[in-house]
């Protein structure tokens, strides 16, 4: 009994910091957004774990392109929503993703490798895009929705409770 107790809460412990469920193992930690553009030919073929928001996407004929702004992200691979954006990259999935859940202003944690650098326009100024060819790719949920009822409750002690 008191191994199955141990377990248990170990269980609770390492679920807890798994919140994103991507594997990571190859993922070089280093790779940031900044260090890959400052070091893109070193950094060339690493895979990277990036957030951000969507901005835009677009279905190919073989692929699909999401456009992200990079945000930072917290020790469990969340996006740092009120953090300051690093800027855009695109992400290429060999294959189709459905636009509708991958769809502007979501936010995301992706797994992927550091490809290549693509000229493109922000308006009607000239940008680089770093490109990752996704591997992963974990969509967050958006804010949670409370729902309230007129119900008064008042509780008494573990799980007795009176409801008028």
């Amino acid at each position: 009994m008191q191994k199955l107790t141990l377990l248990f809460i170990f269980g609770l412990f390492t679920g807890a910091c798994a919140t994103h469920g991507l594997n990571v193992s190859q993922v070089n930690k280093k790779l940031n957004y900044q260090f890959a553009m400052d070091y893109f030919d070193d950094m060339k073929g690493q895979t990277a774990l990036w957030t951000g928001q969507i901005i835009s996407g677009k279905n190919f004929e073989n692929t699909t392109e999401l456009e992200i702004l990079a945000f930072p992200q917290n020790d469990y691979g969340e996006p740092i929503k009120n953090g300051r954006s690093y800027g855009r990259f695109i992400a290429v999935k060999k294959g189709y993703l459905e636009l509708g859940e991958y769809s502007k202003d979501r936010w995301v944690t992706l797994v992927g490798q550091l490809a290549d650098k693509r000229e493109g326009k922000v308006g009607d100024s000239a940008y680089t895009y770093p490109v990752l060819n996704l591997q992963q790719i974990k969509v967050w949920p958006d804010e949670p929705v409370y729902y309230y009822d007129d119900d008064v409750r008042f509780h008494f002690g573990i799980g007795v409770f009176h409801r008028f």
